[in-house]
């Protein structure tokens, strides 16, 4: 099944350009923590502490990119599985999962369910869930005490840095489990750099016009 002439919807795009930014954020060859260290060297005791916020806004990002995985997972599985036809019928499938209020624990649940995922693939989704939801909802209120100490900054700086890399990883892996819908779909790196470009435009012309 294929629809033919499909326009990549704002919610799949918008997924692609997260992974772009993330990816590209660092172009050395190093990890995310030996970047995090050359750049704390380099900053006064005010910029240390600002780039602890901005290491842990990097965190939460990547985890909302690999949620949106999910999302994708599901919505081309579903869009797939269903013999959808037409466009409407496809943006009524992703509708119903962008304007979701379930939570990731709920989407991880349904991607298991959903697709063939080894064990071991299983429990680093439940460890990435309870860590995410450590940082969302626990990180500062019993990590606080660090900033008093350059040990302490530093080890806040390794536990985002960890989590940015291994979300990476596995989200990395996941794209391989869904790749086969996104081919049906006519989704190509073509199609997505075409579309990329269209965005540009568009958000160059808005800020011209303002």
């Amino acid at each position: 099944m294929r629809i033919e002439n499909i326009a990549i919807c704002d919610f799949y795009l918008k997924s692609i350009l997260y992974r772009i930014i993330i990816n590209n954020y660092y172009r050395g060859n190093d990890g995310t923590y030996e970047n995090a260290i050359f750049e704390y060297e380099n900053e006064d005791d005010d910029g240390k502490h600002r780039l602890i916020y901005a290491y842990f806004g990097l965190a939460i990002y990547i985890s909302q990119c690999i949620e949106e995985t999910f999302s994708n997972m599901l919505w081309t599985h579903r869009v797939c599985n269903d013999n959808v036809k037409t466009k409407k019928e496809l943006n009524d499938i992703i509708d119903i999962f962008e304007n979701s209020k379930k939570t990731m624990g709920n989407f991880i649940n349904e991607v298991k369910k959903n697709y063939e995922l080894p064990n071991e693939l299983k429990d680093d989704l439940e460890n990435i869930l309870a860590r995410r939801n450590f940082l969302v909802h626990k990180y500062f209120k019993l990590e606080v005490q660090k900033f008093h100490t350059e040990f302490g900054q530093k080890e806040m700086l390794k536990y985002f840095s960890n989590f940015i890399d291994e979300t990476k990883i596995i989200d990395n892996k996941l794209m391989s489990y869904y790749n086969i819908y996104r081919q049906k779909l006519g989704i190509t790196e073509e199609s997505i750099e075409q579309a990329m470009a269209e965005m540009e435009k568009e958000e160059i012309e808005r800020v011209n016009s303002l």
